[in-house]
């Protein structure tokens, strides 16, 4: 069976969790082999002999890569305390990878509890990228003026992208090209410019896949009834719980804590326990 290539995007804050969701994955995942794909910024050795731990731990499942993007690239793109340069890294992808025609890129606040193996063979009928709505269920397409025959707005933390397409229609160009051209209208910054070009562009998938802090804590009710019982069935039955916000698992003061706070520990390796304190309230997405 091919490996599943997982990306995802790094800083030394966000080491113990990247390493607490790559375990997830491979303890939920032990028929699968996995090549996991890490953009750094800033990473230090010690940060990358972290990660490289896990193909130690899981011998023959797991091929850690680290992969260096030029910060030139993202000159002026919008930021906040939250939102950070490295968050646009994953708008490359397709560049960085030229080998690769399917990857499942992932934000580092999330963990895995069952199989990936359904939504790595997700088909995507001629899609670009598949996703889930994102939890705000937020008018962003009208607000920034994006012309779509569907007004679905997606969440950008776990994206399943056919690299292929995605180079065909040049979406790596298209995406900056919006980034430069429009940053008053980037209130949620590079989602906001993925979502932008890929309207009508993208594969709904269920809510279980990318199952939002928003969702867990029944915050919105989808104004679609059939899409609420979507959301019910992913309370039930998540397969990668997202701990999407301020609040996150690891934070021990300054936010209420995450109703599925233990979840997150259960796959934190002890040693990995002890700095959970150390991080910081950015967010790489």
């Amino acid at each position: 069976m091919p490996s599943i290539a997982i990306v995802s995007t790094s800083n030394p804050d966000f080491v113990t969790p990247l390493v607490t969701l790559y375990r997830s994955i491979l303890i939920n995942n032990l028929t699968n082999t996995f090549n996991f794909y890490v953009f750094t910024d800033h990473l230090t050795t010690e940060n990358q002999l972290q990660l490289k731990r896990l193909e130690l731990e899981y011998v023959n499942c797991a091929k850690i890569n680290f992969l260096t993007v030029d910060e030139a690239l993202f000159k002026g793109v919008v930021t906040d305390d939250r939102i950070i340069k490295s968050a646009y890294y994953r708008i490359y992808a397709a560049n960085l990878l030229p080998k690769l025609d399917r990857i499942l890129y992932l934000d580092c606040d999330l963990i895995c509890t069952s199989s990936l193996e359904a939504l790595w063979n997700t088909p995507l009928n001629g899609k670009i990228i598949a996703a889930v709505e994102d939890a705000g269920y937020v008018d962003r397409l009208a607000e920034m003026g994006v012309k779509a025959q569907h007004n679905f707005y997606f969440n950008s933390g776990v994206m399943l992208i056919d690299l292929k397409r995605w180079r065909e229609n040049n979406m790596t160009e298209k995406v900056m090209t919006f980034i430069k051209r429009h940053p008053e209208k980037l209130q949620y910054h590079d989602q906001d410019a993925l979502n932008a070009v890929l309207a009508d562009k993208w594969y709904y998938l269920h809510p279980k896949y990318n199952m939002q802090s928003r969702l867990i804590r029944r915050e919105q009710v989808h104004p679609l009834p059939p899409a609420e019982l979507l959301a019910e069935e992913a309370r039930q039955a998540p397969i990668l719980i997202h701990y999407s916000g301020r609040s996150k698992p690891w934070l021990e003061f300054g936010v209420r804590p995450h109703p599925l706070r233990n979840e997150y520990w259960k796959y934190a390796p002890k040693m990995l326990r002890l700095t959970s304190n150390q991080h910081s309230n950015q967010q790489i997405s």
